[in-house]
């Protein structure tokens, strides 16, 4: 079970969502899981996501688009991490 939980909700940040995980990963403290909700992007997200192969990173897909709201209360129902 990892220590902490990253919730990243994400829409169509196919240009920037590699640094923000980058970002994370690159931490000294590395007892932590990383969860992108992607809600319904329309861009290529899913593919740079996929590039990342680290078994801390794990993508979820909205089949629709519902705001960042209920995306990261996904990302909380999905979290392992004890914070």
């Amino acid at each position: 079970m990892p220590f902490f939980s990253v919730i990243i909700p994400t829409y169509n940040r196919a240009h920037s969502i590699r640094k923000a995980i980058d970002s994370v990963l690159n931490q000294s403290f590395q007892d932590f899981e990383i969860i992108i909700i992607d809600d319904a992007s329309t861009d290529h997200t899913k593919e740079v996501v996929s590039l990342i192969e680290d078994s801390r990173v794990h993508y979820i897909l909205n089949s629709t688009n519902q705001e960042r709201c209920i995306s990261r209360n996904i990302g909380i129902s999905k979290a392992k991490g004890e914070y």
